[in-house]
């Protein structure tokens, strides 16, 4: 009887360990490839099973930086693609390598016709391009804190506001596009509603994740503006405010919201 007791109180003390010992779940890390694309790499995000339809998210610039929503969406069957094509800023350059990206993604690997985007901060330049050029190649649109407006980043200057601007960006951006001055770039870059109407038509839906005291890129004269012409012209969108916030973080402290609007959008739809 005694022997009995000693293993039951023993038991008994031990379970707290047993318990503690089973970490949380986590999404598994999902399998990476590496694939060179016209002298850069292609990062892809590979899940277990494909979900129907091969649904994948295609990020502008900083993959990785939301990485545990990338896997969280890798956890539902999507495939993650990034492409190493920095400091171009959207630039027709740029778009000739993206072009090779979808066609290895979408034309030899079958993955779904229309990617949802995700421009994050300056990666906005670049889904912002890619869906002026191919809104019939676009599913969802989603801006996190988003440049839409070189002007505002990295350029600086007064606008409705006055982000901080970045010196030696805006030199690079300036060169990447073949300005002389200052004046010609702000003269003759896109605005960010320009060229997008067609995108509306084809039913491309608008995701804007954004700090309402954003100072780096003041969100009144970026994607607010993008986000006021989905409005205007009977688009459909979603945004998601962080009052009080600024540039960073980036994403949403709960990202569920976002996973469940993905997959909800991001299937494939003819093009009008």
């Amino acid at each position: 009887m005694k022997n009995t007791l000693v293993c039951i109180l023993y038991s008994l003390l031990a379970l707290p360990f047993c318990l503690a010992a089973d970490p949380p779940k986590e999404n598994p890390r999902p399998t990476v490839e590496k694939i060179p694309i016209d002298g850069t790499t292609l990062g892809l995000k590979v899940p277990a099973q494909a979900a129907p339809g091969k649904p994948w998210l295609w990020v502008g610039e900083f993959a990785g930086h939301l990485g545990s929503f990338e896997d969280a969406l890798v956890a539902k069957g999507w495939h993650v693609a990034w492409v190493n094509v920095s400091n171009q800023f959207g630039s027709p350059r740029s778009m000739a390598v993206w072009e090779k990206v979808y066609e290895e993604l979408h034309g030899k690997r079958g993955l779904s016709a229309r990617p949802a985007l995700l421009g994050i901060s300056r990666g906005g330049l670049y889904v912002n391009a890619w869906t002026r050029l191919h809104p019939d190649r676009v599913s969802v649109l989603y801006l996190d804190n988003g440049v839409c407006d070189i002007r505002s980043w990295p350029g600086g200057f007064q606008l409705t506001a006055k982000g901080g601007g970045s010196g030696g960006d805006w030199n690079l951006y300036k060169t990447e596009f073949k300005f002389a001055t200052d004046d010609e770039a702000k003269e003759k870059s896109v605005r960010p509603t320009d060229g997008f109407a067609p995108a509306i038509k084809n039913g491309v839906f608008l995701i804007s994740v954004h700090g309402t005291a954003d100072k780096t890129v003041p969100y009144v004269d970026n994607a607010k503006l993008v986000v006021d012409f989905w409005e205007k012209s009977g688009g459909r969108f979603k945004i998601f405010p962080k009052e009080g916030g600024d540039h960073h973080p980036h994403g949403l402290p709960d990202f569920s919201p976002l996973i469940d609007l993905l997959c909800k959008e991001a299937v494939a739809k003819p093009a009008k």
